[in-house]
């Protein structure tokens, strides 16, 4: 790597340095179940990436209270699940909207997942993970602000990056 002293600027800039964005990835409730769960496989992965910070990982409100629901059928403690989740997801936003979960209604098979496309959105997202094949994968086609894939998708696309 090279830096040249710019005389005209004063500045130091680097040449040969290409600055990226770090992918913004908010997790359906079904990756971070999993990836608690199971120490191995795609959704590990994934929060193990948002852990270190090498992905953005998202939650909302909703989500988390969904996860920590959820958690004991599993036999996670949820007190665990919430101490864990806040490492991997220092932040939580809000609900989403209620215009905006509307708007998921018209799209979506079960109206209780309009929650998760609209939390998406509005999170600014570049992806939506998740395990769900017969509610939220299968829109991959419908929905256009961001991408939905599975776990094992995304790690392919982030690889190649």
């Amino acid at each position: 790597m090279t830096r040249k002293n710019h005389k005209n600027s004063g500045k130091r800039a680097c040449c040969n340095k290409v600055r990226r964005k770090t992918p913004t990835i908010f997790f359906n409730a079904s990756v971070i179940l999993s990836g608690l769960y199971s120490p191995t496989g795609g959704s590990s992965k994934l929060l193990e990436w948002s852990k270190r910070r090498k992905i953005q990982g998202i939650v909302s409100e909703t989500v988390a209270d969904e996860v920590l629901t959820k958690s004991p059928k599993l036999d996670l403690n949820p007190a665990s699940v919430k101490r864990r989740m806040a490492k991997i997801f220092p932040e939580t936003t809000p609900a989403p909207t209620e215009k905006i979960v509307q708007k998921y209604l018209k799209t979506i098979i079960d109206p209780s997942d309009a929650h998760v496309l609209a939390s998406c959105e509005e999170s600014g997202a570049n992806y939506l993970v998740s395990l769900d094949k017969k509610h939220i994968l299968l829109l991959k086609k419908k929905v256009k602000k961001f991408k939905i894939l599975s776990p094992g998708e995304l790690i392919q696309i982030l690889a190649e990056k």
